[in-house]
């Protein structure tokens, strides 16, 4: 059955790889060694920025450190999970480093989240701030990726490792 444009997911246009590792600083520096990069980094602990983060539906409290390059026109993206339970650190504990998960822009998170939801698709991990936030769905099932929903800031660009 062929979905309408109004019923379009949006797991269309993928805009961000992300890579959860043991050891960021070996991790930017293997990618970098691909000719990959600069990297920039997000504020420290990866998340705090965003509130009302929950894990499976229930509040959750929970850090990283985030690093990330431009590939072209994908946004690749480094994930050393440091405290509390995450997707992360599952991941990390059940198999190993490696590609975790697939992101995709959407203008409206909210929205986009509860039309998926509507659609039987189970929200996993969230996360919002004023003008923007993150929903990873299970969509692991076949292929072993998440998919992840992100809204962003107008002008989002974190800045360059050892910038000030």
């Amino acid at each position: 059955m062929r979905r309408s444009r109004a019923e379009k997911l949006p797991f269309s246009d993928i805009k961000q790889v992300g890579i959860v590792v043991k050891d960021i600083n070996k991790a930017v520096d293997y990618y970098s060694s691909l000719g990959i990069g600069p990297f920039r980094t997000l504020p420290s602990g990866g998340v705090p920025v965003y509130t009302g983060k929950k894990l499976r539906g229930k509040e959750a409290e929970f850090t990283m450190e985030i690093r990330v390059a431009q590939v072209g026109q994908v946004e690749l993206e480094l994930i050393q999970p440091l405290e509390g339970e995450s997707i992360y650190k599952e991941f990390l504990e059940k198999k190993g480093e490696g590609i975790h998960h697939l992101g995709f822009l959407v203008r409206d998170i909210d929205e986009e989240e509860a039309r998926l939801t509507k659609q039987g698709f189970k929200a996993l991990a969230s996360g919002r701030r004023p003008s923007g936030g993150f929903t990873y769905f299970e969509t692991d099932r076949v292929g072993g990726v998440i998919m992840e929903l992100i809204q962003r800031s107008p002008g989002y660009l974190p800045p360059v490792i050892g910038e000030r």
